[in-house]
């Protein structure tokens, strides 16, 4: 699926199987110009995300070495001064607590949540940060549990279960890796 024209209306835009159909295309995935900055969408990587109002971008991969007993993950993409970065993060040290939206990307593949719904839930997440940068740390527990309970006020019972379900699913894994 794939969901570039939300980027648009000031929410991330997502690649997902297909290749993108975006501006510049390269030898794979396309390139997306967004607030001045020129971002790689890769449709190779395990999750890829790109926002549209801060112009940066996280490509997920699983790093060379990665296994079960290493679950280490290589993201790649552009920060929100239109810098080319490359982070290493091992998933079994993230705290959801506290941490970047970076790690929180790799933890959200690494439990199995790469799909279209959990997408959003990563858009929204993001969108709760108000503009601030992919690298900075915040309480991602926190706010999804505000997701769920706005749901709940809502009477939006799949989106409450569906909340419910990536919270058990992070802190399944979380507390297994203790």
């Amino acid at each position: 699926m794939n969901i570039n024209g939300i980027g648009a209306t000031g929410y991330p835009a997502w690649q997902g199987a297909r290749k993108a159909e975006g501006s510049a295309k390269g030898d794979f995935g396309a390139n997306v110009k967004s607030t001045g900055n020129v971002v790689h969408i890769d449709p190779d990587a395990v999750f890829s995300i790109h926002h549209v109002k801060t112009g940066e971008s996280a490509n997920v991969y699983r790093a060379d070495d990665f296994s079960e007993d290493n679950p280490v993950y290589l993201v790649k993409g552009t920060d929100i001064n239109g810098n080319e970065y490359e982070q290493t993060v091992d998933v079994s040290k993230v705290n959801p607590n506290s941490c970047s939206y970076t790690e929180m990307l790799a933890l959200n593949a690494h439990t199995g949540n790469k799909s279209d719904s959990n997408f959003m839930t990563m858009s929204i997440l993001k969108d709760k940060m108000d503009g601030t940068s992919y690298h900075e740390k915040a309480d991602y527990m926190a706010m999804a549990h505000e997701l769920m309970n706005d749901m709940k006020t809502l009477g939006n019972w799949d989106g409450y279960l569906k909340y419910g379900k990536w919270i058990n699913d992070i802190l399944t894994f979380c507390k297994g890796k203790s």
